[in-house]
């Protein structure tokens, strides 16, 4: 039997950006049903911290 991984068989994961995206929303959507936080605000502080490189803070 012939397995292809995921990355071959969906084309949308093999960009990077849009990986990212993906990832970076599912993040956002698991911390804010814990912490009770919006969705866009945990995004914004995801995106914000790729850039200055620093840990993000959610609490």
């Amino acid at each position: 039997m012939n397995k292809k991984s995921l990355k071959n068989t969906q084309t949308h994961l093999r960009k990077p950006t849009i990986v990212r995206k993906m990832r970076v929303r599912s993040v956002a959507s698991s911390t804010a049903i814990e912490t009770g936080e919006s969705i866009a605000k945990i995004e914004s502080k995801l995106n914000a911290s790729r850039c200055s490189r620093h840990r993000v803070e959610l609490g």
